[in-house]
C-alpha cells in the first residue's frame, strides 16, 4: 500500500476506504508510462472527483495482493460490520463501476468512508483493498508507518523520521514534479532544437505547465496551493537540473549560462 500512494499521490482517507473493485485493471504490458487513476468523489477531500496516475510495477504489486493474499482473509468470511457502524450493507452484483447493495442498485463513488467501512462482499469479509487476517477492513495505516519507522530506526538508521501517510503524499508531489519537469525542459529544447524557433518553445509550454498537472494530480483548486505544498528549495533544484540536462543535451547554452540563470533563486533561499 505505501508503494501504491507513493505512486499515486493519494491521501489518506482515499486510500484506506478505496474499494478492492475501484482499483484499476492492470494493463495486459508493462509500460512506462503513467497508468490513470480515477480516484472517486465519495473519498477525496470536498467530494471532489479528480484522475490521478500509478506506476505499473505499483499497480501489478497491488493486484498481486488482491488475487493472492487479500481472498485468503476475505473468501467466506463470517466478518459483520460492528452495531454501533450502524446495519451491514451486503453487496451483490458488483462491478467495478456499482453493486447492489442491499437489494438497491448503488454507484461505489457516491459511497462515504463511513457507509464504506460497512459493505460486505458478496463472497464476505470487507469490501475495502486493506483488510484484516479475518476479514474485517482495515484502516489503522498511520499506526503501520509509524511502527515500521520505529522498526527501521531501530535497526537499520537511527535518522530515519517519524512517517505519516501524508508523507508519502508528499514524496509522490516531489517525484511526480521531478519527471515532469524533465519531461517539460527536454521536450521544450528538443522542439527549439529541431525547429531554430522559440515559437514551438512558447506552444509547448503554454499546454503543459508541470505545476498544473500536478496540481490536478494531487487535486488542488488552486497551483498556488500546490506551490505552497512544495519547499522552494526542492523546486529550485528540481527545475535547475532540469534546465541544465535539456541544455547540455542540445547544446542550447555554455555551461555558465544555468548559474546565472538560477543564482538569484540562490540568494533568495
Amino acid at each position: 500500500m505505501g508503494d501504491f500512494v507513493l505512486s499515486s499521490g493519494l491521501r489518506s482517507q482515499e486510500f484506506t476506504y478505496l474499494l478492492d473493485v475501484e482499483v484499476p485493471p492492470l494493463p495486459p504490458k508493462p509500460t512506462a508510462l503513467p497508468i490513470s487513476f480515477p480516484v472517486p468523489e465519495g473519498v477525496t477531500k470536498g467530494r471532489k472527483f479528480r484522475t490521478t496516475w500509478t506506476s505499473y510495477s505499483s499497480l501489478a504489486r497491488v493486484h498481486r495482493y488482491m488475487t493472492t493474499i487479500r481472498p485468503l482473509a476475505t473468501v467466506g468470511s463470517r466478518w459483520k460490520p460492528p452495531a454501533r457502524w450502524g446495519e451491514p450493507l451486503v453487496v451483490s452484483e458488483a462491478d467495478a463501476r456499482d453493486g447492489r447493495v442491499n437489494g438497491t442498485r448503488v454507484k461505489w463513488a457516491a459511497l462515504t468512508p463511513s457507509e464504506r467501512r460497512r459493505l460486505v462482499a458478496p463472497d464476505g469479509g470487507s469490501m475495502l483493498l486493506g483488510v484484516q487476517a479475518t476479514g474485517a477492513p482495515f484502516t489503522a495505516w498511520a499506526t503501520v508507518f509509524e511502527r515500521t519507522s520505529t522498526r527501521i530506526r531501530e535497526c537499520f538508521e537511527p535518522r530515519f523520521p517519524h512517517t505519516a501517510p501524508h508523507r508519502l503524499r508528499h514524496t509522490f508531489a516531489l517525484r511526480m514534479l521531478e519527471w515532469l519537469v524533465n519531461g517539460h525542459f527536454m521536450e521544450a529544447a528538443r522542439m527549439v532544437h529541431a525547429t531554430d524557433t522559440d515559437a514551438a518553445l512558447a506552444l509547448y509550454l503554454s499546454k503543459a505547465d508541470p505545476m498544473m498537472v500536478l496540481r490536478d494530480l494531487l487535486g488542488h483548486t488552486s497551483v498556488v496551493t500546490t506551490e505552497a505544498y512544495l519547499r522552494r528549495l526542492d523546486m529550485t533544484r528540481i527545475y535547475r537540473e532540469a534546465y541544465e540536462r535539456a541544455g547540455h543535451e542540445f547544446d542550447l547554452f555554455a555551461e555558465t549560462e544555468a548559474d546565472e540563470e538560477f543564482e538569484d533563486e540562490a540568494v533568495l533561499v
